[in-house]
């Protein structure tokens, strides 16, 4: 049978079961019908012209799939129609526009802003290949994150396990180094790692080669990478620097590749070495110092590394009760370990915003209801003349979203005129987290915020707008009521702003408070005019530690000479400005502590003088003196905590103590007040101060006191050096003062970052009220002047109006405080030494807005005071 035939058989089967009328639509029926009514005048048999027709369209579905691109052609032609309209309607209404694009781009900014900031601490991928592979591990201890593991327990970990390509370990620090030759000494920052870090980051040196698994075991220690900013400036770039030696402090390492131009992790290092696997630092479990870095097998989940590395966990306890019994290795994502800090300021500070966008969209919201119910009666006679309500619901909304769209490009303005200033503010991380900037990402953030806000704004407005009959709204009779429930409705959203803005407020205050407590905190030493800084001297040039004693010793004196010195010392680590180094310590007569009752002090070795020069105060017992020498019986100096921990109410004084990397037994010779030696934060560091001479360091930090500017003092010391050895160093001069105030900074950054935007949101929050106020004055000025012609004064309808917007504020403020209690919990981490509820940071926050709700309220309702009786006398 010809395919035409059979075609015409299946569409009389078809029209026999009257399929059609229920295959084909209305539209798509009468399109049908056209085409066979021209077929019939052509003098075609009308049963015969309804097959042609359908036969000519190509069947049903083709029809259907005509009708569908024919309506989609409509449905974009009556869209652009919307958005010309939408463009006509808010230019005739340009004080409209003006206002609610710049109250929707603030929070869209904001939002904008914080996103960037977050897509790249939070969400964007770290930049290595498969970093979806890449883990983490930090010690536990008792089930909580303690830091860094073990080196000893990391070659465990790695032993027995099977869950990764590659796992490896790099210090927890830095360590600086003098490298000489070539021309004067210069400070190098050196990183410790193991061989297979960067085959686990899956990276590779982009000159020479990487480490491998036998320089771990075969002269390791030897051999370093290098950074390629390192490589340009100490050899220019030469291809031949692979194979050259670096002489650091008087090793001589082999530089055997270079690493990328771009690459960072965790620290800026100029040289990579490898960790000594069988040396003595670190060498035991109590020692913690490597954070542990993983590259997961294929198809290997998070969730089976951590089973595995819990029952290895197991077993160390097991075998090493007094060291591993209540230890274990917490495995995270990547992202996550370097965003840890720092988690929940950038979380704390996204809600901020968030609220911000929601109080300018109940902003605009409010404004689009007053505006809708001028436009009540277009409404009405464009339903009268035919519209429907959702082609009138869609004529709205796409006025909205246009208005939103206007304000997201604003928006992206603002944010991005502000990344160079503003974006290096926000938290990011000190973890090698790449500086954020406005990227694609952010793009697509903000039109999709825009989109929404338009939808959140506009909608209600538009339903309010269609919901009466055009019957109803065309008689004047039904006016009032409507304006009455618009009225609740938008005092609704006020109220909403006003409670927002209160609870931010709040926050804000709360944080502003811990600011001025850190800011405030009892350090136990002075930063009053002290100077501090770093000094190298080489280890070939004093070999012994008697060299190295009389050379600092001397020093200390020509220092002390210099005029406007008061008097100068040194230290291996600075309080606030190097911190940790924490051992074990405990009493002689005692067995070495466990896991479980394990206690560390921040151990620092000092000269004579040191507590005199840094205003610490010496409660029991003598300073460390010049006779403290090599030879000489070991001595320590420990702070109250460690005495109190120790010897509980016992003299300290005269008894023998251990420190976990010494086989010696310190006797205590003195006790001195606890000084906070990490962090500004928590209560005052465990401290234990040995006298530097019988340590022999080649590495101490300088503190000198001045009587002016301790900056004067710089040029003097480094001539100085010059003249007495022109091989040693000193390197990073900066006051005390803004080493404790550089430490602020990223709590800084929070309060002012929340600061602002608290402002921002009470800003808006005074617009709207402002704004309710002003329409109802607006809409209830006759009946304003109909009182004052009937004897009601000016103070009368003063109160009127501030009765009414004090009423919202009074609402907001109790939702407000009642709402900020649940809220603060959520960052009472974030906060120092203030609780969650603080009756002055509430106070505050409250009367603050209550006197700027005040000053928004006064305006409106000195407007009701100036309405001409007899304008509106003569109106009615």
């Amino acid at each position: 049978m010809p395919a035409h035939s059979r075609i015409a058989s299946a569409l009389r089967s078809l029209f026999r079961k009257r399929r059609l009328d229920e295959d084909l639509d209305e539209e798509l029926r009468s399109y049908l019908d056209l085409l066979t009514e021209e077929k019939v005048r052509a003098g075609v048999d009308p049963r015969r012209a309804r097959r042609e027709a359908l036969y000519e369209l190509g069947g049903v579905e083709q029809v259907k799939e005509k009708v569908r691109e024919r309506r989609l052609g409509a449905s974009l032609d009556t869209l652009l129609q919307d958005v010309r309209y939408a463009f006509r309607t808010l230019r005739k209404n340009i004080g409209f526009t003006v206002v609610a694009v710049l109250i929707l781009a603030i929070g869209i900014g904001a939002n904008t802003t914080l996103f960037t900031s977050a897509h790249a601490v939070l969400l964007r991928g770290v930049p290595f290949p498969e970093s979806h592979r890449l883990v983490a591990g930090l010690k536990t201890i008792g089930g909580g994150i303690s830091g860094p593991v073990s080196r000893v327990d990391y070659y465990d970990y790695r032993e027995f396990s099977d869950s990764y390509e590659q796992l490896a370990a790099l210090a927890d620090f830095t360590v600086q180094h003098t490298v000489m030759g070539g021309g004067a000494p210069e400070l190098v920052q050196a990183a410790y790692v193991t061989w297979n870090l960067f085959p686990a980051l899956g990276v590779s040196p982009v000159v020479g080669r990487g480490f491998t698994s036998a320089d771990e075991t075969d002269g390791g220690a030897g051999l370093a990478l290098i950074s390629y900013g390192y490589w340009q400036s100490r050899f220019g770039g030469a291809r031949d620097a692979v194979g050259s030696t670096l002489n650091l402090d008087g090793s001589l390492l082999t530089v055997i590749g270079v690493m990328p131009r771009d690459f960072l992790f965790l620290y800026e290092a100029d040289v990579w070495r490898l960790v000594d696997r069988t040396g003595p630092f670190d060498g035991s479990r109590g020692s913690h110092s490597h954070f542990v870095v993983g590259r997961l097998k294929p198809g290997v989940s998070i969730e089976q590394a951590q089973g595995e590395a819990d029952g290895i966990s197991a077993s160390l306890a097991q075998q090493y009760p007094e060291s591993n019994s209540t230890k274990g290795l917490l495995l995270m994502e990547m992202r996550s370990f370097m965003a840890y800090g720092i988690k929940t300021s950038m979380l704390l500070l996204l809600a901020t915003t968030a609220l911000i966008l929601l109080i300018a969209c109940g902003n605009v919201a409010g404004l689009m209801l007053a505006r809708g119910e001028r436009r009540l009666s277009e409404m009405a006679m464009r339903s009268a003349l035919g519209a429907s309500r959702s082609r009138l619901l869609r004529q709205l909304v796409t006025e909205s979203v246009v208005l939103t769209g206007a304000a997201g490009l604003l928006g992206i303005g603002i944010a991005y005129s502000l990344q160079d200033s503003l974006l290096p503010l926000l938290p990011s991380g000190e973890l090698g987290t790449e500086q954020p900037s406005i990227n694609m990402a952010a793009l697509a953030f903000t039109l999709a915020i825009s989109i929404a806000t338009g939808l959140i704004v506009g909608i209600v407005p538009a339903l309010r707008g269609t919901a009466l009959k055009p019957a109803q709204q065309l008689r004047s009779g039904n006016h009032a009521s409507e304006s009455l429930r618009s009225g609740r409705l938008r005092s609704g959203l006020v109220v909403l702003q006003v409670a927002l803005s209160v609870a931010l407020l709040i926050g804000s205050a709360l944080m502003v408070r811990s600011f001025a407590q850190l800011s405030r905190v009892e350090l136990g030493f002075s930063t009053e005019n002290l100077l501090t800084g770093q000094l190298q001297i080489q280890a070939a040039d004093y070999p012994t530690p008697e060299q190295r004693s009389l050379f600092y010793s001397s020093l200390l004196e020509e220092v002390e000479a210099l005029p406007g010195v008061e008097s100068a010392t040194l230290i291996n680590k600075l309080p606030i400005m190097s911190p940790w180094q924490d051992w074990s310590i405990w009493r002689a007569e005692l067995p070495p502590p466990t896991a479980e009752n394990d206690f560390s002090a921040m151990a620092r070795w000092v000269p004579p003088g040191y507590f005199q020069t840094m205003g610490m105060q010496l409660l029991a017992g003598r300073d460390i003196a010049a006779t403290d020498v090599p030879g000489s019986p070991y001595v320590i100096v420990v702070s109250e905590r460690v005495a109190r921990t120790l010897f509980e109410d016992a003299d300290p004084v005269g008894r023998q103590v251990r420190i976990g990397w010494s086989d010696r037994s310190f006797e205590v010779i003195g006790v001195v007040r606890d000084a906070r030696v990490n962090t500004l934060r928590g209560e005052p560091d465990a401290a234990a101060y040995m006298a530097s001479a019988q340590i022999g360091a080649t590495r101490m930090q300088i503190a000198v006191r001045s009587s002016g500017d301790p900056m004067l003092l710089v040029g003097p010391i480094e001539g100085l050096l010059r003249r007495k050895d022109p091989n040693v160093l000193f390197a990073y001069p900066r006051a005390m003062s803004s080493i404790i105030d550089s430490r602020l900074s990223s709590f800084r950054i929070v309060i002012l970052s929340l600061s602002l935007f608290s402002v921002l949101a009470l800003a808006l929050t005074a617009i709207g009220l402002y704004g309710i106020l002003a329409y109802h004055v607006s809409q209830r000025t006759n009946e304003i002047g109909v009182r004052l012609a009937m004897g009601a004064s000016n103070g009368d309808m003063l109160g009127m109006v501030l009765r009414k917007g004090l009423a919202l504020v009074g609402i907001g403020l109790v939702l407000g405080v009642a709402a900020a209690y649940p809220g603060t919990l959520l960052v009472r981490q974030l906060l120092f030494e203030t609780q969650p509820i603080d009756l002055a940071a509430y106070m505050v926050a409250v009367v603050f807005l209550g006197v700027v709700a005040t000053l928004a309220c006064l305006l409106p309702a000195w407007r009701a005071t100036r309405v001409d009786v007899v304008d509106v006398l003569r109106i009615e």
